[in-house]
């Protein structure tokens, strides 16, 4: 039970909490934007699906860089007059899942850290 935790998976836990609760944070914002209207949408959304594509074209990022252009497509779709009521739920519901995975796993880390300190 008081087993040091490697750094690897330390790493890796501290990592993981960051980017879901940026990425949790992120599709809110972009949810927000989505509801603007759809040149606000479609700029914001082509703009992180870029992104993405630029992020995934290394091999190490390819499944970060995935995940932020199906952030980015959601967003274009959500922002589509008519269309994007019915999509438009999916983002903040998942922004709340990230929010919380991002949590549980940075509350991982510190507990992991304080194990390791001792």
């Amino acid at each position: 039970m008081g087993d040091i935790v490697p750094r690897n998976q330390l790493v890796k836990q501290g990592v993981q909490g960051i980017a879901g609760i940026g990425g949790g944070v992120g599709l809110l914002i972009l949810k927000a934007i989505a509801s603007a209207g759809f040149v606000p949408g479609l700029i914001a959304g082509g703009i992180v699906g870029i992104a993405g594509l630029v992020i995934a074209s290394s091999k190490e990022d390819r499944t970060a860089g995935m995940i932020a252009v199906g952030a980015g497509a959601l967003t274009i779709v959500a922002s589509i007059p008519g269309i994007g009521g019915a999509v438009g739920w999916l983002m903040p519901v998942a922004g709340i899942g990230l929010i919380i995975a991002g949590a549980v796993s940075l509350f991982r880390f510190l507990r992991n850290l304080r194990r390791r300190s001792r």
